[in-house]
């Protein structure tokens, strides 16, 4: 079989080397060509500090996804409770404004 300029065309067009495509631009963008003439890895500073910041993203990940969970599986007599409490609060600090 003949490699046809045309057919491969065809064949992109289709969309039977989308995978094929995808794979060489992240192959390209993340693997540059000088990657072996870069030389030795120089330690610029200490790590601590990114992995405090990594570990403290992670927690605030798991403390929003536990919020929302909590929250979806809350029943409807809850949400009234804390819909009232939240008008009485306001309700209370109106009064304090206006004496």
């Amino acid at each position: 079989m003949r490699f046809s300029p045309v057919s491969s065309c065809k064949r992109l067009a289709a969309g039977v080397c989308k995978p094929a495509v995808t794979l060489t631009l992240v192959a390209l963008v993340l693997f540059p060509v000088g990657l072996a003439a870069q030389g030795l890895p120089v330690q610029n500073g200490p790590m601590l500090p990114v992995a405090i910041w990594w570990v403290g993203a992670c927690v605030l990940g798991l403390v929003l996804a536990y919020g929302i969970f909590r929250n979806r599986s809350r029943t409807r007599a809850e949400k009234q409770l804390t819909e009232q409490a939240t008008k009485n609060l306001y309700a209370e600090e109106e009064r304090d404004r206006v004496l």
